[in-house]
């Protein structure tokens, strides 16, 4: 919406979205308001009795209490207004994380996975963190980012479905169930951790994920890109000279359940991985040509990523990607997913502010 046509209401919301961005990094008075932003003091005024009537802005509170003199008035965002949540279900671990629409962390539950612990099971624990977390934060949900290592498929009416697989008994398990709402949003773990990633990047980037299993996600402009089903990044399903690259790695004794990344810590197995994979990973670079190759994941380390990378430069043609290590591992899933909730929360917030 352009200045020239937009209503008054929705002129105003462009200022209160400076001012609330200017709050989210800390409490500020209307003076300090109006020379961060360059706005009168009357149109901070305005601003924040806007923001307060719609809940997210606290009451002006002094700081400098036992000084003479009027003292201002400091401002800051509500944290009752709402918190966002990102749930990562890996095969080691559920973890549920919350935070208020700044991304200040309010509360975290961990719990562990066992290779035996079922789908149903599972459920039950993710829905005492769930309401444990409800119970303490005591503020509603806007919006909730669930991240499963599993191939997540997304129908063309809108619809997403886990795919459940060997590597862990839970890991089809109907979590995105149990947070059931249009602001929930589900995708597999690799691609929440491509968007983490590329959050400090620029280009195309092909992440690599080495762990209890083998996945990768494509960032194209910025974007994810998942295919049509979701399915974008499933490389164990590519074929090499008549066989699937995961009947190569389970010939070279690196395919089990849980152990692939246990397998990797010994470097006399990298040669069973890098000889299939570079070939898989050399084809699909040479097509896509990325701006860079992104490895990580417990079973990654930067000596095994110098390796690859020597096994591409005879592969990729010209220059290739940049190929870099990067150790943000599996934390990047529950980091993307709870910025993916965080976004989508604050974008329903804004479009509800300029028609409220």
């Amino acid at each position: 919406m352009s200045a020239e046509n937009a209503g008054p209401r929705a002129l105003a919301a462009l200022t209160d979205e400076r001012v609330f961005g200017l709050l989210a990094q800390a409490p500020a008075t209307r003076t300090e308001i109006s020379a961060r932003l360059g706005i009168s003091k009357p149109t901070a005024s305005q601003s924040i009795l806007r923001l307060q009537e719609f809940g997210l802005v606290s009451e002006g509170r002094s700081s400098a209490e036992g000084k003479r003199g009027r003292i201002p008035e400091r401002y800051a965002l509500r944290t009752a207004y709402g918190h966002v949540l990102g749930v990562d279900l890996s095969a080691e671990r559920l973890a549920l994380r919350a935070s208020d629409v700044t991304g200040t962390v309010l509360a975290e539950r961990i719990s562990p996975v066992q290779t035996s612990t079922g789908a149903e099971q599972l459920l039950d624990t993710a829905r005492a963190l769930r309401d444990e977390l409800q119970a303490e934060l005591g503020s509603p949900r806007l919006a909730a980012g669930i991240s499963q290592a599993a191939p997540v498929l997304h129908g063309e009416d809108g619809t997403t479905r886990v795919v459940p697989t060997p590597i862990f008994a839970a890991s089809g398990a109907d979590l995105a169930g149990l947070f059931d709402s249009p602001a929930t949003l589900l995708d597999n773990d690799v691609n929440w951790m491509a968007v983490a990633e590329y959050s400090r990047r620029t280009g195309s980037m092909l992440l690599l994920y080495l762990g209890a299993g083998l996945g990768s996600a494509l960032v194209i402009e910025g974007r994810v890109y998942r295919g049509r089903h979701g399915l974008v990044g499933e490389l164990e399903t590519q074929r090499l000279q008549g066989r699937t690259l995961l009947e190569h790695l389970d010939s070279g004794g690196l395919v089990g359940t849980r152990v692939l990344f246990e397998k990797l810590s010994d470097p006399q197995m990298w040669p069973a991985l890098l000889e299939p994979l570079g070939q898989v990973l050399g084809n699909l670079l040479g097509y896509l040509d990325p701006d860079a190759l992104v490895v990580t994941g417990p079973g990654a380390s930067a000596a095994l990523t110098e390796k690859l990378a020597e096994r591409l430069r005879g592969i990729v043609p010209l220059a290739g990607p940049d190929i870099e290590y990067s150790p943000q591992g599996g934390t990047g899933a529950l980091d993307g997913a709870l910025a993916a909730a965080r976004r989508r929360a604050l974008a329903e917030l804004w479009s509800a502010y300029r028609h409220a």
